[in-house]
């Protein structure tokens, strides 16, 4: 399944199917969540408790949530889902 979230920088195949998964179809469904919410969302969808995917999966997400949320800008120095590390 392939949705608009492919544009994302950072995300491809695998990681859509992740969002749709945890009930974060598109772009637009992203918008005004939490990054750590959707992570969450996504451990419990794939079978998982809280916190046991890789942080790099959050990371995405945060980069995800800032696409979503500013019309598909981000911040220069923040283009890649490493920028966006604790």
């Amino acid at each position: 399944m392939t949705s608009d979230l492919m544009n994302i920088p950072g995300i491809g195949v695998r990681m859509s199917n992740h969002l749709i998964k945890a009930g974060f179809p598109t772009i637009a469904s992203l918008r005004g969540h939490s990054p750590e919410d959707i992570y969450a969302a996504d451990c419990l969808a794939q079978g998982l408790g809280e916190g046991e995917l890789d942080r790099c999966v959050l990371y995405t997400y945060r980069l995800a949530v800032t696409y979503a949320n500013h019309n598909g800008e981000l911040p220069a120095d923040k283009q890649n889902w490493w920028d966006w590390k604790d």
